[in-house]
């Protein structure tokens, strides 16, 4: 975010009343909590990686190719 933008966004938001200021604050930072938990590609990767790996894991330990039972 830009400084600009923030000191726009605290202007805008010092003319709500107090209650409100807070409510749109917590909204904000909620919303700002969601994106970078969604923006957040290396940890997306990440995660990815290490599913695929548990579930390689898991089909290998169950002592087979994939195929079935007659394996």
């Amino acid at each position: 975010m830009k400084a600009n933008s923030r000191v726009q966004t605290f202007l805008r938001e010092l003319r709500l009343p107090p209650r409100e200021r807070r409510a749109a604050r917590q909204e904000r930072r909620a919303e700002e909590a969601i994106h970078s938990q969604r923006d957040n590609v290396a940890y997306s990767e990440t995660a990815r990686k290490a599913a695929v790996e548990a579930k390689r894991q898991r089909e290998g330990a169950a002592g087979g190719s994939g195929l079935g039972p007659s394996g």
